[in-house]
């Protein structure tokens, strides 16, 4: 089946009522990025952005403290240490969510932060609609601009002989499972894929645990690009 095109989507009376507390962490060189987002951000609203901190030490520090739950990596850094600084964190016992921040949108740097272990890639429009992005990632959803998905999935698609032990997982998957499977890679929540198959949120989280089983990982982010890896998921033209 073809994958329908999932893009970034906020409830505003949601956001402002809601108390559950977002902790972001910032981490680059330049201030602008914290600046930017500070400015985006709705005042009131759910989430806390604390930085930036200039590198992963201070990163891991503060999640070890629990002080944060998601950090933003500036992969635009003048050292070219982004993508290192992402697999730093994204190593550091899993106590938080990364995500990856370009102004320039460059699908290459875009495509080795998801493949450093970042859990998706801010969109270059940054508004209100952030809360939801914070949101998702929390949740262990990918997240990335839509727009740009096909790009960065040609970027990752290039399995090596080594990873047959991969592809035979993925061919292990049921048609119901390949096809959550690939709605997930093009960008569905658990609602909207509850509401496109017709069945509970929690019949779409016993398939993805039942995929994350098979494939012999432990987020729907590693799902994601193993389906890329292998050429499972379809994307959007």
């Amino acid at each position: 089946m073809a994958a329908p095109v999932f893009r970034h989507r906020v409830d505003h009376a949601d956001v402002s009522g809601m108390s559950v507390r977002i902790r972001v962490l910032v981490v680059g060189l330049d201030p602008r990025l914290a600046r930017d987002l500070k400015q985006a951000l709705p005042r009131g609203g759910p989430v806390v952005l604390t930085g930036p901190v200039t590198d992963a030490a201070e990163a891991v520090e503060v999640l070890s403290r629990g002080l944060t739950e998601l950090v933003i990596v500036d992969v635009d850094r003048v050292d070219g240490r982004g993508t290192e600084i992402i697999a730093t964190i994204a190593d550091g016992g899993g106590r938080g969510r990364v995500l990856a921040a370009s102004a320039n949108g460059s699908p290459e740097l875009s495509a080795d932060a998801l493949l450093a272990g970042a859990s998706g890639v801010l969109p270059s429009v940054r508004d209100r609609s952030l809360v939801e992005v914070f949101r998702r990632a929390l949740a262990g959803e990918l997240v990335l601009p839509v727009d740009d998905l096909s790009r960065l999935v040609g970027r990752i698609t290039a399995p090596s002989a080594a990873e047959g032990a991969g592809a035979a997982a993925v061919g292990s998957l049921t048609p119901r499972e390949r096809e959550i499977l690939q709605l997930l890679a093009a960008g569905a929540s658990t609602a909207e894929l509850a509401e496109s198959f017709g069945i509970s949120p929690l019949t779409v989280q016993s398939h993805v645990k039942n995929i994350l089983a098979k494939l012999g990982v432990h987020s729907k982010v590693e799902a994601v690009r193993l389906a890329w890896r292998h050429g499972l998921a379809a994307t959007p033209v």
